[in-house]
């Protein structure tokens, strides 16, 4: 028989053995960011520039995931479906909230699926119109559309898009009578607007800035709560009497429901850090995108008055899915 000094090295060794396991698996450990969309997109570029920047923050890996598909659900599930250890996380946008208001089958919620970590960044939305349109300030514009009752067409990047939503919006809070078309992608939106076949859209700035930028289009406003810095000279709609109309596009990181505070705590921090950081801020600006740091539970708060606040302006305006 082993004496009862032989059993304690034993167990002394195991200790040792198993400690020095999971301090490997800590900083061997990756942490995956699913993208809901295929590269090159504002949501891809966000997570890449924040990946590189957090793998020195962390001193681990970190990689992106493109998962793409049915509207970005494919990674919405799969993320709400992981582990609840911090390691895999996804790049939400308005989507996230969006899809399970329009389509009851969506296996996740918005809130109760996943634990906020942080927000990212915040992109505008521009509203324009062609360039035939005879008109070059907002006011005019808004009394424009509103001498042609039914007369003029708005295009969105596609129906019960964050596009679609502030298009629905503003014809009622302006009580505006517009008929919307919906496109496949707000590049393909934005061809037709250039060439006069719509008169007027609600973009994302990604899409529209290089026509903007050739004359090709007019911009007459973002669709954000208060000026951009990536678009100065462009007034908000809220400054024409619209009181609180906030539709830019955003970014955020999610985490499964359940991860423990103090992992969120820790990424938290680092990406904060990480948004911080200058040439990170560079990148996003060559992507039209704005840092926005958060807290958790600031994006947690976010989050819930957005589900309330889409929930409500698509029973108002009758807005279906495809």
């Amino acid at each position: 028989m082993h004496s009862w000094k032989q059993w304690a090295l034993v167990l002394a060794l195991l200790q040792c053995l198993a400690t020095g396991q999971s301090a490997w698996s800590q900083t061997d450990s990756t942490l995956r960011i699913m993208v809901p969309f295929t590269p090159g997109g504002g949501a891809d570029s966000a997570a890449r520039a924040v990946a590189r920047r957090l793998q020195v923050e962390l001193g681990e890996t970190v990689v992106v995931e493109n998962k793409p598909g049915a509207g970005g659900n494919i990674a919405f599930e799969q993320v709400a479906k992981s582990a609840p250890d911090g390691k895999t996380l996804v790049l939400a946008t308005n989507s996230l909230v969006i899809n399970p208001l329009l389509y009851p089958a969506t296996r996740f919620d918005a809130v109760k699926s996943f634990t906020p970590v942080a927000m990212l960044a915040r992109s505008p939305v521009l509203l324009l119109s062609t360039n035939n349109v005879p008109v070059n300030t907002l006011p005019e514009l808004l009394a424009y559309i509103k001498a042609r009752p039914g007369k003029l067409s708005y295009a969105s990047c596609g129906n019960g898009s964050i596009h679609q939503l502030a298009g629905e919006s503003l014809k009622a809070s302006a009580t505006l009578d517009m008929q919307h078309i919906p496109y496949k992608g707000c590049s393909a939106a934005m061809t037709d607007i250039a060439g006069g076949q719509v008169e007027l859209g609600m973009i994302s700035i990604t899409s529209a800035a290089s026509f903007i930028e050739a004359k090709r289009v007019k911009a007459f406003a973002i669709t954000a709560d208060k000026v951009s810095a990536l678009t100065p000279n462009l007034p908000t709609i809220t400054s024409a009497g619209i009181a609180n109309f906030a539709f830019d596009g955003w970014y955020a990181l999610m985490a499964a429901a359940g991860t423990p505070p103090a992992i969120v705590s820790k990424l938290n921090t680092a990406i904060n850090k990480t948004l911080a950081d200058e040439e990170l801020r560079k990148a996003f600006a060559s992507a039209y995108l704005e840092p926005s740091p958060s807290s958790s539970p600031e994006l947690s708060t976010f989050i819930e008055s957005e589900v309330a606040r889409y929930g409500r302006i698509i029973k108002l305006s009758n807005i279906k899915g495809d």
